[in-house]
């Protein structure tokens, strides 16, 4: 396998001068073209940490920050943990190869940290676009977005769209000529670096918070937007860029008209170097359409309402009026203390005025703002489990089933993402003869038991492509332990005890007390283990007891009494709450449930 970046001489007068100065022009073009977004997404992500981040965040106070729930909500449900790949082949003798292979995989994920890179990634498509390189490093230390790779690793970090550039000639991601990222590297390292040539010319180039466009990069809502030209080291921006149809990978500086750095033939993955998530596409246009771009109004009608409201409730007063010659009895109102008597001369004359105050119809409308947002937003209430949208349990768990449909598209999306970077690392992984990978296996029945073994080149048997990369689903959504518990009692009491009997004529028995410390440990209930004595041995040579069941069970008598207690719902407190501030009638209940917790 050829590495991308190393770099054969062969290659270097692929571009012809005349094609890379249209390549430059093109890359302008293209850069030109998409800030418009990189515009709305810092606008976006400002409104996103609000007024007190930073002295760059939003310009106004964002009491209510709608955005940043919608963003934490769907992120939960998509990339709350680290991915789990799974390795399967069809051939029976590669199936322990495929084992250490999925082994080896998960470990490197485990060590790079794609979780994070995944669950930025996610945040940024729902922003804009969510992007990711992939690669294997061989020459020496790079610095990519931050991040130093080591020699022989395989990477995978994400690229944000202030660095990045596309074809935007084209209307498929798949259709564009030439995509690529921007990133600085220490200029020393690059002219002594033997990947590189053409680097005698190469400047110095500084730092800046700003795009050649003029507009802002997100990095300075915490930089500041000052200009670095007093770095301790010297830097200088290259774009790596990779052209499909010729298929390389060409390396330019960022800035003037230099030569190429490096022109490498693409050996790599046939999905090439770049991932990219999208959320909703824009029929016969590239770009998509953010989910945030659909929230960014009424996120910011509900700040501008709920901001109006707080200065009526700051300007509302209560005054005392009392009328001339009852001044006396106005200077006595003011001086007593709560509770004690009061003489008073004319108590007719001295009366109590409020003056401003929040505005009632104004106060139904935000609350109308809120309920429409946490509908276009996909239900956010059920979503982020903040409060029951229904009166019963079942009907609860039906409008969560729904509202977790429209989740499900977004969910597959990342999925197939995630799917195709896991390919570009098992593919470097597999491929490349220099990386050896130290394991660890369990023994099967003896968990306490482990095996060291090496994942290198000796142990690798078959193709690449014998094998299938695959990603567990549900490895990337949150899992609580009162979840896992939950779990553990439906397969306890739906597929053990029925078919106990059964089991036991097959040797199949249940070790209780390995049952019980799990059920503490889930449910965060320490004591349990001291209130149980185990008097078995628990060696790693025991195993569980297994024998016949007991023919007939126990009779349990069980007695279900139903209690109606009076509940109440957000949506339907807000509802009631807005309909008698407008000045309609309400049902006695529903005037009674505005006063009820949710929950």
């Amino acid at each position: 396998m050829q590495p991308f970046f190393c770099c054969p001489k062969t290659t270097m007068e692929i571009l012809s001068n005349t094609k890379l100065k249209r390549l430059r022009q093109a890359i302008d073009y293209s850069r030109q073209k998409l800030q418009p977004f990189r515009e709305q997404r810092y606008e976006t992500i400002r409104q996103y940490v609000g007024f007190h981040y930073s002295d760059n965040g939003a310009a106004d106070r964002v009491p209510i920050n709608l955005l940043e729930l919608a963003i934490n909500i769907y992120t939960q449900q998509m990339a709350a943990r680290s991915p789990k790949a799974l390795v399967t082949t069809p051939f029976r003798q590669l199936k322990p190869i495929a084992a250490n292979f999925e082994l080896a995989i998960n470990q490197l994920v485990k060590e790079i940290r794609f979780g994070d890179s995944l669950r930025l990634a996610v945040i940024d498509a729902l922003f804009s676009v969510g992007i990711i390189k992939s690669g294997l490093e061989r020459k020496a230390s790079v610095e990519i977005e931050g991040f130093l790779h080591d020699v022989g690793q395989p990477f995978a970090d994400v690229i944000s769209l202030d660095n990045w550039v596309h074809d935007t000639t084209a209307t498929k991601f798949e259709q564009c000529q030439f995509m690529g990222d921007r990133y600085r590297l220490p200029l020393e390292l690059v002219k002594q670096s033997k990947a590189f040539k053409n680097t005698d010319d190469l400047q110095a180039t500084v730092k800046n918070s700003y795009n050649e466009g003029g507009d802002s990069k997100s990095e300075n809502l915490s930089h500041g937007s000052q200009t670095v030209s007093d770095e301790y080291v010297d830097h200088i921006e290259l774009w790596d860029l990779w052209l499909p149809f010729e298929n390389v990978l060409v390396t330019i500086p960022a800035e003037g008209e230099g030569k190429p750095l490096r022109i490498v033939q693409w050996d790599g993955p046939e999905t090439g170097p770049y991932h990219l998530l999208t959320f909703s596409p824009v029929p016969g246009n590239i770009m998509p359409l953010a989910p945030s771009a659909l929230w960014m109004d009424l996120h910011d009608l509900a700040n501008r309402m709920f901001r109006k409201l707080g200065r009526q409730a700051e300007r509302q007063k209560t005054v005392l009026g009392v009328q001339s010659g009852s001044e006396d009895d106005g200077n006595r109102i003011i001086k007593v203390n709560d509770g004690e008597a009061l003489r008073m001369d004319s108590p007719d004359r001295a009366r109590e005025y409020k003056f401003g105050g929040i505005d009632q119809p104004s106060l139904a409308f935000l609350l109308q703002v809120k309920d429409l947002f946490a509908y276009l937003g996909g239900n956010l209430d059920s979503l982020g489990g903040l409060s029951p949208m229904a009166d019963t349990l079942g009907q609860d768990q039906l409008l969560a089933q729904n509202a977790s449909k429209r989740v499900a598209d977004m969910q597959d999306r990342v999925i197939d993402f995630t799917k195709q970077i896991i390919n570009s690392l098992g593919f470097y992984l597999w491929n490349d003869p220099l990386i050896e990978l130290p394991l660890t296996k369990r023994v099967p029945g003896f968990e306490e038991i482990s095996v060291p073994v090496t994942f290198g080149p000796d142990s690798r048997e078959g193709d690449f492509l014998d094998y299938n990369l695959d990603i567990e689903p549900y490895s990337m959504q949150h899992q609580s332990p009162q979840m896992k518990l939950q779990t553990l009692t439906q397969v306890f009491g739906q597929f053990i005890v029925p078919f106990a009997p059964m089991m036991a004529e097959q040797g199949i028995g249940v070790n209780f007390e390995s049952l019980l410390k799990m059920i503490s440990k889930y449910a965060n209930v320490t004591e349990l283990n001291d209130i149980l004595e185990f008097s078995q041995s628990t060696g790693i040579n025991d195993r569980p007891m297994v024998g016949r069941f007991p023919q007939k069970m126990g009779t349990t008598k069980h007695i279900s009494e139903r209690i109606n207690r009076p509940g109440a719902t957000r949506h339907g407190k807000d509802a009631a709450l807005t309909q008698l501030m407008l000045g309609g009638d309400v049902q006695p209940s529903e005037k009674a449930a505005i006063g009820r917790p949710t929950g």
